[in-house]
């Protein structure tokens, strides 16, 4: 009993967890502040891209990337953290046709999408399930998503995202992977920052393949198939590692 008492000290004594919602308006408002005469910089920088460039060239990666996983006309995808369209503009450009569906927890980045991609359906949604109905959707894609999120959060999309694909539809996303090399500094980052009594900022999230395999058998996905993110056998190197798993066939 006494130990449980001074652990509820110890969790009632830390710093309140920062509201990534928050935290990512913010973040957009000092961008469209820094770049008040060119809004595509200012959304670029506001979800991590360093210039309109390499947001543009982002984009098309995870397009070539959904393409290697099946991404045809016709097919219904939903991007979970799509930001202000990284992936949704570079859709667009590539010509494709289909049935979009977007979602994110900050509105100016949902605002951003509407304006650039007409036609494409985006939500603010902040609980983790999909804005879809039952065995509707072909591809469920996220990049960079699990990485801030905790294991038990992931899990949840995973068990919507089995809800919401149709029979023999996928998911693809990405993650940092524990032990992985190209991860590795990191990690150890985040770790020197604790160890010196700092803030981390943002939540990051380190995941282990076996993780991944336990939830798909748990699910009822197929084995998951994954990418080293130095990999460029079938589209541009990604640096966190990717994975894919599919619904099984009805």
């Amino acid at each position: 009993m006494a130990m449980m008492g001074l652990a509820r000290k110890l969790v009632g004594a830390r710093r309140r967890p920062l509201d990534a919602s928050l935290a990512y308006q913010d973040h957009l408002k000092a961008m469209l502040r820094l770049h008040p005469h060119d809004r595509d910089l200012a959304f670029a920088e506001g979800v991590g891209s360093k210039t309109v460039e390499l947001f543009r060239s982002q984009g098309d990666g995870h397009v070539a990337v959904l393409r290697h996983h099946g991404l045809t006309d016709g097919m219904a995808v939903y991007d979970l953290g799509c930001g202000c369209g990284r992936t949704a503009q570079a859709l667009v450009r590539s010509g494709w046709q289909g049935r979009y569906i977007g979602a994110d927890i900050v509105p100016g980045f949902i605002d951003e999408l509407r304006r650039k991609c007409p036609g494409y359906v985006a939500h603010v949604h902040k609980a983790p399930t999909l804005c879809a109905d039952d065995a509707t959707l072909d591809i469920v894609y996220h990049w960079s998503v699990f990485t801030h999120l905790p294991p038990e959060e992931c899990f949840l999309y995973l068990e919507d995202s089995w809800r919401a694909l149709k029979p023999g539809g996928r998911t693809v996303f990405s993650f940092l992977e524990i032990g992985e090399p190209l991860h590795q500094d990191a990690f150890m980052a985040r770790v020197r920052l604790l160890r010196a009594g700092k803030p981390t900022g943002l939540l990051d999230t380190f995941l282990h393949r076996d993780w991944i395999c336990h939830w798909a058998r748990q699910l009822g996905f197929s084995e998951p198939s994954f990418t080293n993110g130095a990999d460029e056998s079938h589209h541009p190197a990604f640096w966190q590692t990717l994975v894919a798993m599919q619904k099984p066939a009805a």
